[in-house]
């Protein structure tokens, strides 16, 4: 008890001593200079010592509703909006092994996050899914490890055996990537980030641009030659053919079987062996049944249609699918997508009469020739817009020519 009184009576003591410091002061006057600086912090020091324990009682209070609430709400909208900040870029993609109802899915991409930052995140599931339809119907979900992010960190994700979860949406985003110069991939997943002992919540929602296909705009037959007799599957005609691929996604097509036509009439079947669709220029053998008859027959037609083409001395063949197998089994979702692309080369007419001579020797060549003339004849006198003019001597072709 005395040592209670003792330190209650040195307080009081201190404090009074401070009050008659302070009152010296005040009574020493504003004209001396300092006084008033000092007695403001003698004033502020004797508040703080005689209440001390309200400050402290109101610290700990205050820390009690903050630290929840920064742990809770402002930790975690940090890491979402540095989350949401971050872009996604796709650097590659790959299609493989296609089965009727999976795939074999990786990407190469990357994560940014600000420097001096170090975050681990855990492993998740990304899904793949078309932003228009709502609700969110992922076709896709690629599992992802868990990842230690500093600065930009590459990632590379490859799932063997993913599950086609929804056909018709992943129909509806290759048709997107097959047809469009620009098309939207969207992907969306959760996780748990850690920044040392502090983790929150995150939540990965990007749409990513990439680059299409552009309906494989550049397609070209580069080489024919016709096979007589016909090989033992019918095979009559082989060649090369380039499918430019415009995007950074690979696709396993497998055998592709296309119908060949020509001022919409079927001439013929082609068949694309083991496509791999790489991004650029993909050259690959092209072997066709040629149905001889149809072509001779329907000639005029064929020509009479295709009178701007045979102006620059070629023939348009178009091509559309009609059949994708991989490892003996159709792929139906690839199927949906090429079985309504319909794609034109242009096939200059040298390889055409070199085709007709095969078949009918000379006779072919000068009812080719006949038959070209009397196309552009037709056109011509459709058209009234332009003359025929007869090139100079030793150039076998007429051409059409618009008059000025």
């Amino acid at each position: 008890m005395e040592e209670k009184y003792s330190e209650k009576d040195t307080r009081a003591t201190k404090l009074s001593a401070l009050d008659a410091e302070i009152e010296y002061v005040e009574n020493a006057g504003s004209d001396v200079p300092g006084q008033g600086k000092k007695a403001t912090k003698l004033r502020v020091k004797r508040h703080f010592r005689r209440f001390w324990f309200c400050y402290l009682v109101a610290g700990i209070v205050f820390l009690a509703i903050f630290l929840p609430i920064f742990f809770i709400y402002i930790i975690p909208a940090i890491a979402q909006r540095v989350v949401d900040d971050t872009s996604l870029p796709v650097y590659a993609a790959r299609i493989l092994d296609p089965t009727p109802d999976s795939v074999t899915f990786s990407i190469d991409t990357s994560l940014k996050i600000p420097a001096g930052l170090s975050v681990r995140i855990d492993p998740f599931s990304l899904s793949l899914f078309n932003r228009e339809v709502k609700p969110m119907v992922p076709f896709i979900d690629v599992a992802l490890q868990g990842y230690n992010l500093k600065g930009t960190t590459k990632m590379s994700v490859s799932s063997n055996n993913t599950a086609v979860l929804n056909r018709e949406q992943f129909v509806e985003a290759l048709t997107k990537a097959v047809y469009s110069k620009q098309f939207k991939l969207s992907a969306k997943g959760s996780t748990t980030g850690h920044l040392g002992v502090l983790k929150a919540p995150v939540t990965l929602d990007k749409d990513v641009e990439l680059a299409g296909l552009d309906k494989l705009s550049g397609f070209s037959i580069d080489t024919a030659s016709l096979i007589l007799p016909a090989e033992e599957d019918g095979t009559n005609l082989r060649g090369t053919a380039t499918l430019p691929n415009h995007s950074v996604v690979t696709f396993a097509l497998g055998n592709v079987t296309l119908n060949l036509k020509s001022a919409d009439i079927v001439i013929g079947q082609g068949y694309l062996d083991n496509v791999v669709l790489s991004p650029g220029n993909n050259t690959m053998p092209l072997r066709a049944t040629l149905n001889i008859r149809t072509v001779l027959e329907n000639l005029l037609d064929i020509l009479g249609a295709q009178a701007s083409a045979l102006m620059d001395g070629k023939l348009e063949i178009s091509a559309s699918g009609s059949s994708t197998v991989y490892n003996g089994q159709h792929i139906p979702y690839f199927e949906e997508v090429l079985n309504n692309l319909t794609i034109t080369a242009r096939v200059p007419i040298a390889t055409i009469l070199s085709v007709l001579q095969a078949v009918a020797g000379k006779d072919g060549t000068k009812k080719f020739r006949k038959y070209h003339r009397e196309a552009l004849l037709v056109k011509y006198k459709a058209l009234l817009a332009g003359e025929l003019v007869v090139q100079p001597k030793g150039r076998k072709w007429l051409f059409f020519k618009t008059s000025k």
